[in-house]
């Protein structure tokens, strides 16, 4: 102004004092908007830093309530808080103790990121006494890392890391922290009510396999009993008043209903292997020919009043199975096929290759099932009637 405006102009000469009075007030003006000018573009900052770090906030919450799983739960919260604080994170899930390996979330690459035993006793430390330590607290301040417990009342499920760097982390970054934490362990806390339900299910499943189990072998045990000890009694009571086609006859049943009880106990013990996960599967290249052929030879003796056909499309087909669960597999589907059709009918098996597999199947022309029915095939126990025990050998 002094310049170009004030006589002599072009210089910062002043001749007429009361212009000092006018550059005073100017300075005035210019400092004291210079100084609101600065408080405002300190403000604006601050405000983004903050709806910065709520939309974190917001945004983890809204990650965590969509994990089950505890591993995408870590990957998310440390994440999260690695571009909350921008310092490297180690998460350790359960006890530190054991779980030496932390989850780690880097956000500045060093040459060695691990912890040193030091660091892993102050991890164990917070684990096992519910509190923080580390750096900036009261108990071992001299670790480089502050260490948190992400708790739910006294109940603790993990321990965090942070890597401070040698700096305090301000007020406001501490409480979106602690805010994180606690949705982190109200999202552990669900996930594990999760696995306890999951497992109360299995239980559950399990008690009504059992109750199902005993319900269904009940008939099925109790008849060929009765069979065999009544055939027995009348033997060994009348054997030479019973003539020999009569004893042959009652020796066959014998056998037949004793044959029958075997294959039962054979297929109870796997369906309770098969439950339980303790199925051992002994696979060997078998021919499959031959697998069919030794089935019928055990298939029940009823099957003489079927009419029972092996098609082989493709010849000598060979393929690893184990042999003795296959076998038991074509017995239980060719008697099936016997209980379950009229004397007379007709059983095919057909064996067959389709690219890279080969494909046996068992059909009769028996009465068949409905489509609403074949819903429920493989349901376990489940017979056409909707019964447990359908009055036959099931």
């Amino acid at each position: 102004f002094n310049f170009f405006f004030i006589e002599p102009v072009m210089t910062f000469t002043v001749n007429d004092t009361e212009y000092i009075v006018t550059f005073g007030i100017m300075f005035l003006t210019a400092m004291i908007s210079s100084s609101l000018t600065q408080k405002v573009k300190n403000n604006a900052k601050q405000s983004a830093r903050k709806a910065y770090r709520t939309e974190i906030l917001l945004e983890t919450s809204q990650k965590l309530q969509k994990q089950e799983d505890p591993s995408g739960i870590i990957a998310n919260t440390s994440e999260q808080l690695g571009k909350l604080l921008e310092r490297n994170i180690y998460f350790f899930m359960g006890n530190p103790e054991y779980n030496k390996e932390p989850y780690i979330y880097i956000v500045r690459s060093r040459e060695d990121n691990s912890l040193k035993k030091e660091e892993l006793a102050v991890a164990e430390w917070t684990f096992k006494n519910n509190k923080h330590a580390g750096f900036s607290t009261t108990t071992l301040p001299g670790a480089k890392c502050m260490y948190l417990a992400v708790r739910n009342g006294e109940k603790v499920f993990a321990v965090v890391g942070i890597d401070m760097e040698g700096k305090v982390i301000p007020a406001f970054e501490s409480d979106i922290m602690s805010a994180i934490l606690n949705e982190c362990a109200l999202a552990l806390e669900k996930a594990e009510l999760v696995v306890e339900q999951k497992e109360a299910e299995i239980k559950l499943q399990q008690e009504q396999l059992r109750a199902n189990l005993l319900r269904s072998i009940s008939h099925d045990l109790r008849t060929p009993l009765t069979s065999i000890l009544g055939n027995a009694g009348m033997l060994i009571g009348n054997e030479d008043k019973i003539s020999s086609d009569q004893r042959q006859k009652m020796y066959g049943d014998i056998y037949d209903d004793s044959m029958w009880l075997i294959n039962l106990v054979e297929n109870l013990l796997s369906v309770t292997r098969i439950e339980n996960g303790t199925m051992s599967l002994n696979f060997q290249a078998e021919l499959v020919s031959d697998i069919i052929a030794e089935a019928l030879r055990h298939a029940n003796r009823k099957s003489l009043e079927h009419n029972i056909i092996v098609e082989e499309i493709d010849e000598m087909l060979v393929a690893k199975m184990d042999a003795k669960l296959m076998m038991q597999v074509m017995i239980n589907l060719v008697d099936n096929a016997i209980q379950y059709t009229e004397p007379g009918s007709e059983i095919k098996i057909t064996t067959k290759k389709r690219k890279q597999d080969i494909v046996i199947e068992v059909a009769d022309n028996g009465k068949g099932i409905t489509e609403e029915q074949k819903e429920k095939l493989f349901d376990m126990f489940y017979t056409v009637n909707n019964t447990v025990a359908d009055g036959r050998r099931g």
